[in-house]
């Protein structure tokens, strides 16, 4: 029975979502006017133009709300229906068998409030077609059982199966109704501290830099501040003292700033960390204030990579990622990435996506040692060189410093050659490369949409190739092989993909 006959609306609480989305953007555009009111209200801050966007804001506001009573949606003829506009109605429909995904978010006020922000992702969409800011936790589950629980049917019957197949899939269904999710795994506290400690903290650092340098100049104008000539005089006498005491606490501290930042961060994005192995794929569950969960169809799982970082290694960790077939508007947040697990975890997700793989003998595969003139020469040879002319002017013939990294670039670039394999079976293929962060990917031939053969002069010269296997969620290379071999690896897999029977997605 369709739940979802008659035209529905979200939630009454979506009005509150909406004007809380219009208050946030106002703030984004006059936080720095918000500053200048708090700290200096003796400065004029309000002018007409501040005025006029507060007023397309109240404008904003009253169509949002207005928004809301003209939102409908409902499933009509296996297909799922959004009727919106103010001014002007749009209507979207979209097929259910082509809807990739139901994902749910819940920040704390959707939890205090029972509701819940739906997410319906479909193959091909520019944009976020299907976004319901609130509706009741129990209507968004009727409406991701309705779809899941009728895409197989719907997409055998527009496949023009015969009506035994169809109801071969309908009994599939009913048996998958009836198992159980299966929890894989849970992260504990001391999980995600772990995970919390291991991420790239360099790079929370980079975000917190150039945050502060976006907004140096309005801060200082704002609260009337002499930032720069306080910054210059310190520096100066910093110099005229011995400016390396404070680099060395400085880096440190700011450095621990960034950690602490990602670890609090990651606590909190991935809090109560739930995998399931559902009868359709996995879903994901985590977050504290934010809850989100996050369905991934295993027939849309293109590939399974999974990274690790030395402090990962040490906690005996990966991070694994599960991308999916589907529109360009999925992104990392709303991924099924899982941020850590242990190896026996991983060992389950493989399974549950290549269920033969160790039933295949793998050939092993390595490259060409030649990519360790061009590592080397994009890891050592142009940073060094950059690094000399740049610092020139204030080392003069301590320049030469840089050339002691060119030793230690080779080394890298050798242990990048050595640590490159790929294993070749019957019906896939696994690869793993890295140095200090170790990668591996693993990928069934029959999810190749396509294989290409990248050649430039260099390499053409030499018989050399990239051999890249297109997947609908991205692209798999393998760098510097011999042409011939590559060759061959495309007839294969083009055979293969010939031959099988099996949907992509």
């Amino acid at each position: 029975m369709n739940p979802f006959e008659q035209p529905t609306r979200q939630s009454i609480i979506a009005i509150l979502f909406i004007l809380g989305r219009i208050f946030r953007i106002l703030l984004r555009q006059l936080w720095v006017l918000i500053l200048v009111f708090v700290f200096n209200p003796k400065k004029q801050a309000f002018s007409s133009f501040t005025i006029g966007i507060i007023g397309l804001a109240a404008v904003g506001a009253v169509a949002s709300v207005i928004s809301y009573f003209r939102l409908y949606f409902y499933i009509k003829n296996d297909e799922l229906v959004l009727e919106k506009g103010v001014l002007r109605k749009k209507k979207v429909t979209v097929p259910l068998d082509r809807i990739q995904s139901v994902n749910f978010k819940q920040t704390l006020l959707h939890q205090i409030l029972n509701v819940v922000s739906v997410e319906v992702d479909t193959a091909g969409s520019a944009g976020k077609e299907f976004s319901l800011q609130a509706l009741k936790k129990e209507e968004a589950n009727a409406l991701r059982d309705y779809i899941e629980n009728n895409r197989k049917v719907i997409a055998a019957s527009r496949g023009g199966q015969k009506e035994k197949d169809v109801f071969s899939a309908e009994k599939e269904e009913a048996l998958e109704e009836k198992t159980p999710a299966k929890l894989l795994f849970e992260l504990s506290p001391s999980d995600l501290i772990k995970i919390g400690v291991s991420q790239n903290h360099l790079r929370t650092a980079g975000i917190i830099m150039v945050f502060f340098l976006s907004f140096f100049d309005d801060v200082e104008d704002a609260l009337d501040l002499k930032l720069t000539d306080r910054l210059e005089e310190f520096l100066g006498l910093a110099q005229e003292a011995d400016f390396l005491p404070y680099l060395l606490i400085g880096i440190p501290f700011f450095l621990g700033i960034s950690f602490f930042l990602t670890l609090f961060r990651t606590v909190l994005q991935y809090f109560s960390l739930k995998f399931w192995r559902t009868p359709l794929g996995f879903k994901m569950e985590s977050g504290l204030f934010t809850r989100q969960e996050v369905s991934a169809n295993l027939q849309k799982i293109q590939y399974v990579r999974w990274d690790s970082s030395p402090l990962k290694r040490v906690f005996k960790m990966v991070a694994v990622r599960l991308p999916q077939a589907a529109s360009i508007q999925v992104t990392r947040k709303l991924s099924a990435n899982v941020p850590g697990c242990y190896h026996e975890h991983l060992s389950a997700i493989r399974q549950a996506y290549f269920p033969k793989e160790k039933e295949y003998a793998e050939t092993a595969h390595g490259i060409n040692w030649r990519i360790m003139f061009r590592m080397f020469l994009k890891q050592g040879v142009v940073p060094v060189a950059l690094l000399m002319l740049v610092s020139y002017s204030w080392l003069g013939n301590g320049i030469w410093v840089w050339l002691l990294w060119l030793p230690a670039a080779l080394w890298l670039a050798y242990l990048f050659y050595k640590n490159w394999h790929w294993y070749v079976s019957e019906e896939g293929i696994r690869t793993s490369w890295g140095v200090v962060s170790q990668h591996a990917i693993l990928l069934q031939w029959y999810k190749v949409q396509a294989v290409s053969i990248r050649q430039n002069y260099f390499m053409k010269r030499r018989g050399l190739a990239h051999l890249v296997l297109f997947t609908a969620a991205g692209a798999v290379k393998v760098p510097y092989v011999r042409v011939e071999k590559a060759r061959e690896v495309q007839d294969f897999v083009l055979y293969k993909v010939e031959v099988d029977g099996r949907s992509w997605m």
